[in-house]
């Protein structure tokens, strides 16, 4: 309780403590935290592994840019816009194959990916083609503009720590039980009167809509987008979070997006080698952390503490 306290204390006095470069990457971070909470869903609670969830982000960091470009309407008339698109896009993509398991529903999520991929690219009269789309304006509520690093900092906190407590809402819910369940064994559930493809394309919806937020958030952060930032290896980076941080921990997948995502920037002083760090690091951590950094240390027994 005092850890989750003091690092809530430490996040809100980040801007005044840090450089415009570290706040600037922990926008990153909070906004790729949205993302792979939920992913979590699909990946973490219903057990299907994903490698869509980047070009769900891109579907709603294009719907709020055009809204914003296109239409000039208020920046946050696109934040719902664009978690509505996306869970459409995803529902209506990743749907049918929603009963594959295994391999099967890991490579049509590839196809979803390189769907979304080829129609951000070539429909140009639409989506600026490899042009993207420039020109985003600021973020702002009301009459607030969101223009610096340390108040979008802010925003996107907000957003990080609102995803994460729906978030935890979700899997405390009943339907979160039916996840675990359906993960576990789908016959058993389907006996139990689960609705087992249902739980399963609601929790596709879920995680499309928060990638859509994240999306949303990414467009006003960069104000600029680009096919090239939602492609296949930006899903893999965030299904590695998702791993990383243990199967159906929501805090630990806040802890890996936190860890993996800024180490990607601290590891620029390794220049040429740096992505052979960044390697090296996720190979440790899946030799010593194999079922997931907080599944890990949730078996540690600290001393002096009663174990059931």
């Amino acid at each position: 309780m005092w850890v989750a306290v003091a690092s809530l204390a430490l996040l809100c006095l980040l801007p005044s403590l840090a450089s415009e470069y570290v706040v600037q990457t922990a926008i990153i971070v909070l906004i790729q935290s949205i993302a792979v909470i939920g992913l979590g869903f699909l990946t973490g609670f219903a057990g299907r592994i994903s490698l869509a969830q980047a070009a769900l982000v891109g579907v709603g960091a294009y719907t709020a840019a055009l809204l914003a470009t296109r239409l000039e309407l208020p920046p946050l008339l696109g934040l719902p816009a664009s978690v509505l698109m996306a869970c459409l896009v995803g529902t209506v993509l990743g749907g049918p194959a929603i009963r594959l398991s295994g391999l099967y529903f890991v490579m049509s999520t590839i196809a979803v990916e390189e769907i979304v991929t080829i129609v951000l690219m070539h429909w140009t009269g639409l989506t600026g083609g490899p042009q993207g789309i420039r020109g985003i304006p600021a973020l702002s509520v009301g009459s607030v503009m969101l223009d610096t690093p340390a108040r979008l900092y802010y925003a996107a906190l907000a957003g990080a720590a609102l995803s994460y407590l729906l978030a935890l809402r979700v899997v405390a819910s009943r339907f979160g039980l039916y996840l675990r369940a359906v993960s576990d064994d789908e016959l058993a559930s389907a006996t139990s009167g689960v609705a087992v493809t249902g739980t399963k394309v609601l929790a596709l919806a879920l995680s499309s809509a928060w990638a859509g937020a994240a999306g949303f958030l990414h467009a006003y952060d960069i104000r600029f987008v680009h096919p090239d930032m939602y492609t296949l290896d930006f899903s893999v980076v965030l299904l590695t979070m998702a791993i990383f941080g243990g199967q159906r921990s929501l805090a630990g997948m806040l802890v890996a997006t936190a860890v993996l995502g800024s180490a990607s920037e601290y590891l620029r002083p390794f220049g040429q080698f740096r992505l052979v760090a960044y390697g090296g690091l996720l190979l440790l951590s899946m030799m010593f952390f194999p079922t997931g950094v907080m599944t890990r240390l949730a078996r540690v027994r600290v001393p002096g503490r009663r174990h059931a």
